[in-house]
């Protein structure tokens, strides 16, 4: 019943998906990066992250792509392209 509701509502079904990414933000990468994170949202299948940690920043600015295929994987499912950290 609920598989028939997400197939005729794909676009509702993509913004489930993409507020499940934004929380697996925090779930994934723990309370060290967290705590660092400003603001977490989706658009156009992009993520955009805001971080008050330059440090932190950077880092994970080397790890995008790994960052983008644990947050799919996590979300079981291609709900976004990249991330940008800013």
């Amino acid at each position: 019943m609920l598989r028939l509701f997400w197939r005729d509502n794909p676009d509702l079904y993509h913004k489930m998906l993409e507020a499940r990414v934004q929380r697996l933000w925090s779930e994934i990468f723990g309370e060290s990066v967290a705590q660092y994170t400003t603001n977490v949202y989706v658009k156009n299948r992009i993520l955009y992250v805001s971080m008050s940690s330059s440090v932190m920043r950077s880092e994970l600015l080397s790890m995008r792509k790994r960052l983008v295929a644990a947050l799919n994987g996590q979300a079981g499912s291609d709900v976004i392209d990249d991330v940008v950290i800013r």
